[in-house]
């Protein structure tokens, strides 16, 4: 090579060089960009008979900086930001129903009760009558309003699950392509792709985020991406989630990869993962805890109200409507025999904030409470729930099939049904069953009734209504602020791992 080649392959070299980095800064804000580098080598020395004589330079690569321990702690980091902040945008939601004392569910359960003792002070009185009509009337709207602002809370889930799963399949699809793609010109030519691999990269990051994948690299060419135990991308193969109902509840979408539902499994990350945690962990057990005590209230007060007479000295019926056939089961749709299972709720003192499921191995029945795995079993239903004492009672019709399973989910629904029945204030039943015809200043009734306020025999774990209410408002607090803490750090985490991945692999303008 003669030194006007020489001159000219430098000139061409510089020039590559130059447009390697033109690239990058034209880059520089590319979300996923990582810079790219020219990799020069010596030509081959010419030996002459004074010695060797350089020959110039040559590109060897065009080089993407990529740092992959960085990378892959970034990708963990981020994926737990995702998921607490997720989370934490969830539970601010069942949150915002709680909080103020002086409003809300407590303050329409202790005017509630307080009506009644107004009534017993004036047992006979128009005014405070209405006024425990007008009391109660509110105690239900609160629950009503709360039971359906949590069921619309889960309208919401369904619908979110249903568009994220769309998007990890479009990201799922995208990174197979580049697969693909990656594969084939980097097979041609020997070199890089190294816009596409950040392509690549970039898409995998949206579904990390997303779902908290993990990641094979198989070569730089071929990655395989794996959610919660599924295949998801294999080379240019893709594996498609599906959001379907759930096998029990129609009304319930479900994270399926085929035949198995990863949304039970607690083994999704990233946001979908937060959001099925969420749902399971928060929100149904918030749906129990307030129909549970719009259960207790309705058992506790109907079966005094039915003890007791009214104005005119008949016997009390009910005061709010049954509230026993509320609780809702479910046949799994895989079932195979006749079976239909129904619920019916006993003693308001023995309830859980728990849903259960029931098995038949053709033999035993087996109830499992899902909140703690606890399980009972026995040749005989009516046997069993009495043995369980988990406040309800079950019943079969129809025969079941080995194999076939039932979700119970006994208080789900009681604080949306639940209603007021006495619709006049001469109705109410103020006076005790044994007061004499025509005892009009008869209140033991309601000194009964309004001492339920302060029972603490009627929910489980020694909670008075109000005190149960308690322990769920400070629940979705602590849970609320813990995923709130627990975002913080992750940020800051993030925002390290951000900025250590930058410095490896950024565009520096300065």
């Amino acid at each position: 090579m003669n030194t006007m080649s020489i001159g000219v392959a430098a000139l061409r070299n510089a020039t590559l060089a130059l447009a390697t980095t033109s690239h990058n800064i034209a880059n520089a804000n590319t979300e996923g960009f990582r810079r790219q580098s020219v990799i020069f080598a010596n030509n081959q020395p010419l030996l002459t008979g004074s010695g060797f004589i350089g020959q110039g330079a040559q590109i060897l690569s065009v080089q993407r900086s990529y740092n992959q321990f960085l990378e892959r702690q970034l990708t963990q980091v981020d994926a737990q930001s995702a998921y607490w902040q997720k989370k934490t945008a969830a539970l601010e939601q069942v949150n915002a129903i709680l909080g103020d004392r002086t409003a809300g569910l407590s303050a329409a359960l202790q005017g509630f009760f307080a009506s009644w003792s107004d009534l017993a002070n004036d047992p006979a009185g128009t005014e405070t009558r209405q006024g425990v009509l007008g009391a109660a009337n509110t105690l239900v709207g609160t629950l009503n309003a709360q039971g359906s602002y949590l069921a619309g809370l889960q309208d919401g889930v369904n619908a979110e699950i249903g568009d994220m799963v769309t998007s990890i399949n479009d990201y799922a699809r995208k990174i197979a392509e580049l697969n693909l793609r990656i594969g084939a010109l980097q097979g041609a030519s020997g070199h890089e792709v190294n816009d596409l691999l950040d392509q690549r990269d970039a898409a995998l990051a949206q579904l990390n985020r997303l779902a908290g994948v993990s990641v094979v690299h198989n070569s730089d060419a071929d990655y395989s991406v794996f959610l919660g135990g599924h295949a998801l991308v294999l080379n240019d193969t893709v594996n498609p989630l599906a959001a379907q109902p759930s096998p029990f509840d129609p009304s319930r979408i479900e994270v399926y990869a085929g035949t198995t539902v990863l949304s039970r499994s607690g083994s999704v990350g990233g946001e979908l993962g937060a959001l099925l945690d969420y749902r399971r962990e928060s929100l149904d057990a918030a749906q129990n805890a307030l129909g549970r005590i719009a259960f207790a209230v309705a058992q506790q007060v109907n079966a005094l109200h039915q003890s007791g007479k009214d104005l005119a000295g008949n016997p009390g019926g009910l005061f709010f409507a049954d509230p026993t056939a509320l609780p809702q089961s479910y046949a799994a749709s895989t079932n195979t025999g006749t079976g239909v299972l129904t619920a019916t709720l006993a003693n308001s003192a023995q309830l859980t904030t728990s849903d259960y499921e029931l098995s038949y191995d053709g033999t035993l029945y087996t109830l499992q409470r899902l909140s703690d795995g606890q399980t009972w079993s026995d040749a005989n239903l009516s046997t069993l729930t009495a043995t369980a004492a988990q406040g309800f009672t079950l019943s079969m019709s129809g025969t079941p099939a080995a194999g076939d399973r039932f979700l119970i989910r006994p208080t789900v629904a009681a604080a949306t049904g639940l209603g007021v029945v006495v619709s006049a204030p001469d109705k109410i039943a103020a006076a005790a069953g044994s007061a004499a015809p025509g005892d009009i200043l008869d209140n033991s009734n309601a000194l009964a009734i309004a001492a339920l306020g302060h029972d603490r025999s009627v929910i489980a774990g020694n909670n008075t209504f109000e005190s149960a209410y308690g322990m769920w408002v400070n629940t979705v607090a602590n849970e609320t602020a813990a995923a709130r803490s627990q975002g913080v750090v992750f940020d800051n985490l993030l925002q390290q791992a951000k900025a250590a991945q930058q410095a490896e692999s950024g565009v520096n303008l300065d």
